[in-house]
């Protein structure tokens, strides 16, 4: 949550003063010492259990006044305990001194009580709070309505509200009325308020309501202001939660009051999550009363255009270095790759040799088919298909028949050109003879089967022309007898 500390001067109605007559409000006038007190002001007793109480939301709170030679020791009580023993005499007259503090309480309503415990002299300047707003982690900011700000309405009229001018005022300026009914309303969003006046003995007693809820509180009326107080905190809440609120002041006449109600400023606390909000001073002024610790709600901030902003830049620049390590990465593989084919030894790379040529095979040239039949010149190259093998050539049955040399050509030319080929002397386009010297066969015997002749047939002679015209010519009236091919299967002998 975000901590801060706000001032109640000692004229400030949140304190409440007590017995009735007690406290005096600055008595000396001509003590040198006032000119060092805080706003110039203080509160002092003499009288033995006197009290001066204060209900406030927070974590501490610390007493400042004045250290003499003549004042005694009170004491500072805590939700009805003691915790300090407050040291206001000294060997010299000092002002705004720390008599005592109770720091660390849980966040919540507390009650603090300075009591004068013997009857000796002692005084209040002011009392410092500690309190807090929004959630952990989160940062303050402030925002102060001046009593001339737009936002402000005063009512029945604008005209009913009249301006003092002076230095002594925030922002110089100062709305005051004597309507009875008058008051002024503000809405704001914020966490806390803080709502400051003046105090004095003509004025009537304040009415503060915030969101449906009032405090009342003296104005200085009753002896309890001797003069006129300035920038005097007269209302301070916490806890009001997220939203907008509504603020009103109003007099609360009283028998015995004066007729005036003022308004200077209005200071709003707000909890942000955003880092570097504007944080408040140590010294605001706002302080709690009885009221606030009514107050239950608890704040939430809201994420601001700020934050928004930030996270969209956040995600803009994680987008734009993932892509480009991607990128990075991807060229990167890429080099590698082409690295490693560059490397690659030659030898592993597939070579044509002459083992990988195969002869061309056509199926009108059985003698392709056994590479020990080629002729001259061509069995210095391996033909043999190393998957599919030749089957070996077939034994021939039939005795061997001197032929004559042959007049065959080669129809392989592509041959001719490779130097193998070309050391045999007996290749070329001359007929071979290589054939006609060697007793194995080249071909094998295929024998040539010859036509019958038919027999011939005796046919008989046409027939006479009879004279008569008939439609169609005469047909015999018998068939050709059947054509006899049994001579066919008698074997030939070859030619």
């Amino acid at each position: 949550m975000a901590s801060f500390s706000i001032s109640v001067e000692d004229s400030s109605p949140i304190i409440a003063y007590a017995p009735a007559g007690a406290w005096t409000d600055t008595p000396i006038a001509n003590d040198p010492l006032v000119a060092s007190y805080s706003g110039k002001t203080f509160h002092t007793t003499s009288t033995q259990g006197a009290t001066a109480t204060l209900n406030f939301n927070g974590t501490g709170v610390t007493i400042i006044g004045a250290q003499r030679p003549n004042y005694g020791t009170p004491t500072l009580l805590v939700d009805g305990k003691e915790v300090s023993k407050c040291i206001s005499s000294g060997p010299t007259a000092v002002a705004q001194q720390t008599l005592c503090s109770a720091t660390g309480l849980p966040y919540g309503p507390h009650t603090a009580v300075l009591q004068n415990t013997d009857g000796s002299p002692m005084d209040i300047d002011r009392i410092d709070l500690q309190t807090q707003v929004g959630s952990a982690g989160s940062k303050m900011s402030v925002t102060t309505y001046d009593d001339s700000d737009p936002r402000v309405s005063y009512l029945p009229s604008a005209s009913d509200w009249s301006t003092n001018a002076g230095a002594q005022f925030m922002g110089g300026t100062l709305h005051y009325t004597q309507i009875p009914g008058a008051s002024a309303s503000l809405q704001f969003s914020g966490d806390a308020i803080a709502v400051y006046g003046t105090v004095s003995p003509d004025h009537l007693n304040i009415r503060v309501t915030v969101d449906g809820q009032s405090t009342t509180s003296t104005s200085g009326s009753g002896g309890f202001a001797s003069g006129l107080h300035t920038q005097v905190l007269i209302y301070f809440g916490t806890d009001l939660g997220p939203g907008q609120h509504t603020l009103t002041i109003a007099g609360d006449p009283q028998p015995g009051n004066g007729p005036f109600l003022d308004f200077d400023y209005v200071s709003v606390y707000s909890a942000d999550a955003t880092v570097g909000a504007t944080s408040s001073s140590a010294s605001a002024t706002p302080t709690t009363n009885a009221q606030a610790a009514e107050s239950t709600v608890k704040a939430s901030p809201l994420p601001t255009e700020a934050a928004r902003h930030s996270s969209s830049k956040a995600a803009i620049i994680g987008g734009s270095i993932g892509g480009f390590f991607g990128l990075l990465l991807l060229l990167s593989a890429f080099l590698f790759v082409w690295r490693m084919r560059r490397r690659r030894p030659q030898s592993k790379r597939p070579r044509i040799t002459k083992s990988r040529i195969f002869a061309p095979r056509t199926p009108e040239l059985p003698m392709q088919g056994d590479p020990n039949m080629m002729e001259a010149g061509f069995s210095r190259v391996r033909f043999e298909n190393p998957v599919f093998p030749f089957p070996p050539p077939p034994v021939p049955s039939l005795p061997p028949v001197a032929r004559r040399p042959s007049t065959r050509h080669s129809i392989a030319p592509s041959y001719y050109g490779d130097p193998a080929f070309a050391e045999s002397p007996k290749h070329s386009r001359d007929p071979s003879t290589q054939s006609s010297e060697s007793t194995a066969p080249l071909i094998r015997v295929i024998p040539v089967l010859g036509m019958p002749t038919p027999p011939a047939l005796a046919r008989k002679p046409p027939p006479r022309f009879s004279g008569i015209a008939t439609p169609s010519p005469a047909r015999p009236s018998q068939r050709p007898p059947t054509m006899d091919f049994t001579g066919m299967n008698s074997p030939v002998s070859p030619q």
